[in-house]
């Protein structure tokens, strides 16, 4: 019965620090790297969204779209650069090569 016991607070404290590791509040640099993340997301969907919509959305909208994009891209890199913390760093990187393989397939520049 003493082993047991043992066992499951082992386990449960093993459970518990794992799962603060993976949901530990974000830092207030990966919270800006999150914004532009979003920003990202919302103007690739739109740049989507055009391009599906073909003619019918119109030249301005597709303009809009890729300066959208573009201004994301530029927003992302400088971000990059005033970073500090290496998990915000890290975080920006993935996100300006997933912004970069975007303008490569889309012809972006």
């Amino acid at each position: 019965m003493g082993r047991r016991l043992l066992v499951f607070l082992l386990v449960a404290v093993g459970i518990f620090l794992v799962y603060k590791q993976i949901h530990r509040p974000l830092s207030h640099e990966e919270m800006m790297v999150r914004a532009v993340e979003d920003r990202f997301t919302a103007a690739s969907s739109r740049f989507i969204g055009v391009a599906a919509g073909g003619l019918a959305a119109g030249l301005d909208s597709a303009e809009a779209a890729v300066r959208e994009v573009q201004k994301v891209r530029d927003e992302a890199a400088r971000l990059t650069k005033t970073l500090t913390e290496d998990e915000a760093i890290a975080r920006a990187r993935t996100l300006e090569a997933k912004i970069d393989a975007f303008c490569r397939k889309n012809d972006i520049r």
